[in-house]
């Protein structure tokens, strides 16, 4: 997920409006426009501070990849398993990531 995306999902699960969000992090209401539909793609390292903030999350969070946090909270959830439950577990995720979807044609 892209930081526009996650920008906007965090922004809309707050319920704020853009300008609200602009406000909170002393940003223009345009430039956070910007960065949620990606015209604007590199903001400052203190923008993203600000806005981590605002959100109570890490500026990491709003970098990293989906798939990454995905995985994190994956592993989380099975963090007391056995050794052998979890080899099982990652048999089962490499098996299904080798299946190929069938077409319907």
């Amino acid at each position: 997920m892209s930081l526009g995306s996650k920008l906007r999902e965090l922004r809309t699960r707050k319920r704020e409006s853009l300008q609200q969000l602009a406000d909170a992090v002393g940003a223009s209401k345009a430039h956070i426009w910007e960065l949620e539909t990606e015209k604007s793609t590199n903001p400052s390292l203190e923008l993203l501070k600000k806005i981590a903030a605002h959100f109570t999350i890490q500026v990491s969070t709003l970098l990293e990849e989906q798939e990454t946090r995905d995985a994190l909270i994956f592993g989380r959830e099975f963090e007391g398993l056995t050794d052998d439950d979890k080899k099982l577990l990652w048999q089962m995720a490499e098996r299904i990531a080798q299946k190929k979807p069938e077409s319907n044609g």
